[in-house]
């Protein structure tokens, strides 16, 4: 008996060890994903291009962008100005608030659009800021003597409505460099439509990228006006992820940092791996944080995310039965697209996207909706190369649609001859009778309908061969003279 036991013990104990080593196995799996642990209370990850979130942190909490606005004013200012274009620094400045941020501007002095942008977002200047939406006001109401106090509110109305059009849900601006006021707020799903927006700008994305700046106001300008006030100066990034030091990210690029006390320490930053751009948007997250944080979820993105093209111009999506077609076009009609379609993926993704083929055209659907054994409708005969036929949409697995594309007849299908769609009615009717699908009726109207006409024809031919003798016979007498 005890023997017994010991037998039992032993093999519960063998299972046990099998099922925990099974466990451990499943927990252990290196495809299972780790979210990033970050410090900031909002935040977002989104690739530039195409828009698509790759993790979020209360992105749509009400935060104070502090400095970071100043991509906007940048943005504003390009609407109206070129990079080329001079603006003279007035009074304007004198209205800057003393514990700003500054990038040393004095009454007279001229710069280009390009270096006062420059001012903007290496040292973030607010006297950058306040000389910029200065010019832009004026401009846009023709009116030299607005003051500062007008200008600024006439360039936080453009902002606002440029944020508007670029799909900002929770934005308001009432100033164009980010001094604290509880007006002026954004969130981080805002932030990131204004940074995709801003590295589609060449001027922006080029100087967010910068370490530092030494030259004159005017730059290549300056010699060719020698009569313009000008200066000198030295710029420094306030971005340490793309400065020489610990906090140092390889891949990063850009873009932007804030800081006041109730905005806490925050960034925009930019980094691009293998054709890939991430932006990332972190918000009162205390240094280093805002550096570590931005690094994690870079690392993340670039880890588990990739381009995937699914299918490229040309490819068949899928191939429709086709009816009423001459019996040497196939039977089957190939259906391409006619664009690369290429998404940004979770690698863990990729093998569960499918597709869904839609016909839409709905002059070649037969009068009872045909459909062939995938439940797609058959088409009707003729078609045309390059006749737009359907849609298809990839999916992931819980069926959201990730994309959507049209679909072509790859070549041409002729009709077939009425003998052969006589034929192919006579076949379908046929099938239907056996499969019990038709009634009495119906089988007989078609049949004597099929009678009918076979009964047409072959008088035709009849007649045509009656004719044909006829003709071929007669033959006129000849009269004789006697």
């Amino acid at each position: 008996m005890k023997n017994r036991v010991k037998s039992l013990l032993a093999i519960v104990l063998f299972i046990s060890l099998s099922l925990s080593s099974v466990a451990f196995a499943d927990t252990s799996d290196t495809s299972s994903v780790t979210l990033p642990n970050i410090t900031s209370p909002s935040a977002i990850l989104v690739e530039a291009s195409t828009g698509k979130v790759l993790y979020s942190k209360n992105p749509d909490a009400k935060m104070y962008p502090a400095s970071m606005t100043k991509l906007m004013t940048s943005l504003v200012l390009l609407d109206y100005f070129k990079p080329d274009d001079i603006i003279t620094v007035g009074s304007e400045i004198n209205d800057v608030s003393l514990d700003s941020s500054k990038a040393g501007h004095v009454r007279g002095e001229a710069l280009t659009v390009q270096n006062l942008i420059r001012g903007l977002l290496i040292p973030s200047g607010n006297d950058s800021a306040v000389v910029a939406a200065t010019a832009v006001a004026k401009k846009v109401e023709n009116n030299d003597s607005l003051s500062e106090k007008d200008c600024e509110k006439i360039f936080a109305d453009l902002m606002n409505k440029k944020a508007e059009k670029l799909g900002c849900k929770n934005t308001h601006f009432v100033n164009p460099h980010g001094y604290h006021d509880e007006n002026h707020y954004t969130c981080a799903t805002d932030m990131s439509l204004i940074a995709a927006e801003a590295l589609k700008n060449d001027t922006i994305k080029e100087i967010g990228s910068e370490k530092s700046y030494s030259g004159n106001g005017l730059g290549n300008l300056k010699s060719s006006h020698p009569e313009l006030k000008t200066q000198d100066y030295s710029w420094v990034s306030h971005n340490k992820l793309i400065m020489d030091n610990q906090y140092k990210y390889e891949y990063a690029d850009g873009l932007k940092t804030g800081y006041t006390d109730e905005a806490g320490d925050c960034l925009t930053a930019t980094a691009k791996k293998d054709g890939v751009r991430l932006i990332a948007i972190i918000f009162d997250s205390p240094d280093p944080g805002r550096w570590l944080d931005a690094a994690s979820l870079f690392n993340y993105g670039f880890s588990n995310y990739e381009f995937y093209k699914l299918n490229k111009s040309g490819d068949t999506v899928a191939k429709a039965s086709l009816v009423y077609n001459k019996s040497s076009d196939g039977n089957t009609l190939d259906l391409v697209v006619k664009k690369d379609i290429t998404l940004f993926l979770n690698k863990k993704e990729v093998n569960s996207i499918t597709h869904e083929v839609k016909i839409t055209n709905e002059s070649l659907l037969t009068r009872n909706r045909e459909t062939d054994e995938n439940e797609l409708p058959k088409l009707m005969a003729p078609i045309t190369s390059d006749t737009e036929i359907g849609t298809v949409d990839y999916k992931t697995s819980d069926g959201t649609v990730l994309a959507s594309a049209k679909l072509y007849a790859s070549r041409d299908v002729q009709k077939a001859s009425l003998i052969g769609r006589i034929f192919y009615n006579a076949k379908t009717l046929a099938l239907h009778v056996f499969n019990g699908k038709t009634s009495l009726k119906v089988i007989i109207a078609i049949i004597i309908i099929i009678i009918i006409i076979l009964l047409i024809l072959l008088l035709k031919r009849r007649r045509h061969s009656y004719y044909s003798r006829s003709v071929y016979r007669y033959k006129p007498r000849r009269r004789h003279k006697w």
